[in-house]
């Protein structure tokens, strides 16, 4: 300690400039064993406890440990200033230090390390203003199959996502609704996400972009990918011409976002600085190493590749991860956009992971109440992101690592990616499919979708793994194996099993439910059509034999088919043995033109006449 003061002394005495550092350390200090035991016991209170179980680390390990307090306390007295960051991840902290202070703590046995922080590749974004803002955010979101995803429920609900940028006005239309969990300004060290004194004018305007494309909901005019999604918001990017924000607040931004439960990361911020393309490796950039230890817990970063292209490898860190899904971006075409960045990593790697719309992409405006077109893989980020979160609402026995997996595995071009495309254009559907039956789950009288029920899917040879359907009666599950399956409902009615054969793409499928007694007068479905007839019916009392002729509106038969004595029941879904099928075909199997029919369905003596309109050619 006496020595350590007088180098105090004459440290003191050298000159102020210097600049902002990470020191590494060499350890993790003393009482180790005893931390992490504290450690485990904090994490299993947490709320990012589910995550951490279902990525099956919920024990404490030495990355859930912060630095040492005595190492800290000693870099401290030798900075003669305060810790900006302090990194479990990266056992390091950033502070200022001269050339001097530095030179010394290198001489430190418990210093292994000390580089400067990187600078953010953060630039404003120009934006251009729509002139018709109806349903703009429509084409996107069709772009990715997002919207499809949305028609079945798979919205996020349920699902944490965390957010890395500039600051977010939560004043604009499109927010207003958007459930947010917790905030917090790691710039001026409050929870002031949005422009505060002393911000730049524009602080929170990439910000509100990036998280109106997540979680915007503004009917009829704008919606977001997955704004049934919670949010937690980091304001970690400070804008100011005169002060490019490092990437410390970035690290320090997602470790707090770990504690806080969420499942994923949007960040459509990169750093460079001092790293050469050599450095892009996915194990140098300290955001890049954060954002990997993050997924080890089960937390995905999903990052803008950055908008340095077209030159091959100009991604920016944390891209290059190899457990980050670099975001490129490609036009309303599919094309790539010049400038987004390529790949390849410095180990050789292929970057991006995929691609979505950030060419013209469509955001909330910064400053207003409408919305605008804007560019920069910093949108195509955040549409895989919340495509991600739905695919996680979808599937919640799938981690993260499991989304990023379907993701790339689903993409147009996943089987020859390229350091342009990456694996290619994400598909949120093809990716919920993956391996996976999936479906909807309807009643067979009215159609109407069943809430509630217990789906089990069996694959010859495997276990039968459940899950249940949403409030639009859609399900999603991997069963774990491929092959032959038979997929059940149970909870209401009586259910028709369907049958199938699961491969790598997936299987959708319908599956209907009796209603135990039903009393609805015989239909026609769908009506009109343009090729095919489902005539359904009710038996109250059986057995009874029930017959169906179909004519022309010249009394010509086109059609007979007769069942003899069938239990009491409901016989209207679309499948085979229940609803009567008609495939628009005269008894020579000629197909008849299109016009008006008439069904007459007897069931015993009573007798109904349908009309019924063919359309052939008809979307």
């Amino acid at each position: 300690m006496f020595l350590l003061t007088i180098m105090l002394a004459l440290l003191q005495g050298t000159a102020p400039e210097g600049g902002l550092y990470w020191v590494f350390f060499a350890d993790r200090g003393e009482n180790v064993e005893s931390r992490l035991a504290e450690a485990s016991a904090r994490i299993a209170e947490s709320p990012s406890a589910f995550r951490r179980a279902s990525a099956g680390v919920l024990e404490a390990d030495v990355y859930d440990l912060d630095p040492w307090a005595p190492y800290v306390e000693q870099v401290e007295a030798v900075s003669q200033a305060s810790v900006r960051v302090g990194s479990r991840y990266l056992n390091a902290v950033s502070i200022s230090l001269t050339d001097a202070q530095l030179d010394y703590l290198l001489q430190q046995p418990f210093v292994r390390e000390i580089r400067p922080v990187g600078v953010s590749t953060f630039q404003p974004v120009g934006e251009v203003p729509e002139p018709d803002s109806y349903g703009l955010s429509r084409f996107q979101l069709e772009q990715t199959e997002t919207l499809q995803m949305h028609q079945r429920g798979w919205t996020g609900t349920g699902v944490i996502v965390g957010i890395l940028d500039t600051g977010f006005d939560l004043g604009h239309p499109c927010l207003q609704p958007v459930s947010v969990l917790a905030q917090y300004d790691f710039i001026n060290q409050d929870s002031v996400t949005a422009w505060q004194e002393g911000d730049p004018q524009a602080q929170p305007s990439h910000g509100t972009k990036v998280l109106s494309v997540m979680a915007g909901y503004d009917p009829g005019l704008y919606v977001g990918g997955a704004f049934d999604a919670s949010f937690v918001l980091a304001k970690t990017e400070d804008t100011g011409d005169e002060y490019q924000q490092e990437e410390d607040f970035w690290v320090a931004g997602l470790e707090w976002l770990e504690l806080q439960g969420v499942y994923l990361v949007n960040s459509s911020l990169g750093y460079t600085d001092w790293y050469e393309p050599a450095d892009l490796d996915g194990n140098t950039a300290v955001t890049t190493i954060a954002a990997d230890l993050a997924a080890s817990r089960g937390l995905l970063v999903y990052n803008s590749a950055g908008n340095n292209g077209p030159g091959p490898s100009t991604l920016s860190a944390p891209a290059d991860g190899d457990s980050v899904f670099a975001a490129g971006a490609v036009n309303g075409s599919g094309a790539i956009a010049t400038f987004s960045s390529r790949g390849p990593t410095a180990d050789g790697r292929i970057k991006p992971d995929g691609c979505a719309r950030g060419e013209n992409a469509v955001t909330a405006s910064w400053g207003g109440t409408g919305y605008s077109t804007a560019n920069g893989t910093s949108f195509a980020s955040p549409i895989i992101a919340a495509t991600a979160a739905c695919i996680a609402s979808a599937h919640p026995e799938w981690s993260m690592m499991r989304i990023y997996e379907a993701l790339r595995a689903t993409a147009d071009r996943a089987g020859n990616p390229d350091n342009n495309y990456g694996y290619g254009l994400v598909s949120g559907m093809a990716a919920a499919m993956h391996r996976s039956v999936i479906g909807t789950v309807r009643r067979s009288d009215t159609g109407d979708p069943l809430e509630g029920l217990t789906v089990t899917v069996s694959v010859e040879g495997g276990e039968p793994v459940s899950t249940m359907t949403n409030q639009q009666g859609c399900f999603a599950i991997e069963p774990g194996s491929l092959g032959s399956f038979t997929a059940s409902v149970s909870g209401w009615g009586a259910g028709i099993p369907v049958q199938g054969v699961l491969g790598e793409s997936g299987t959708d499928v319908n599956i209907y439910v009796d209603p135990l007694s039903s009393s609805l007068p015989p239909s026609v479905y769908p009506n009109p059509s343009s090729g095919e007839f489902f005539i359904g019916f009710d038996i109250t009392e059986g057995p009874a034999d029930v017959s169906l002729s179909i004519f022309t509106v010249a009394g010509e038969e086109v059609f007979s088919e007769h069942r003899s004595q069938l239990a009491a029941g409901c016989y209207r879904a679309p499948v085979q043995g229940e609803a009567f099928h008609w495939n628009a075909e005269n008894r020579q199997g000629d197909p008849v033109a299109s016009g008006q029919y008439i069904a007459l369905i007897r069931i015993d003596g009573n007798s109904e006449l349908l009309n019924m309109a063919l359309i052939r050619g008809m979307e």
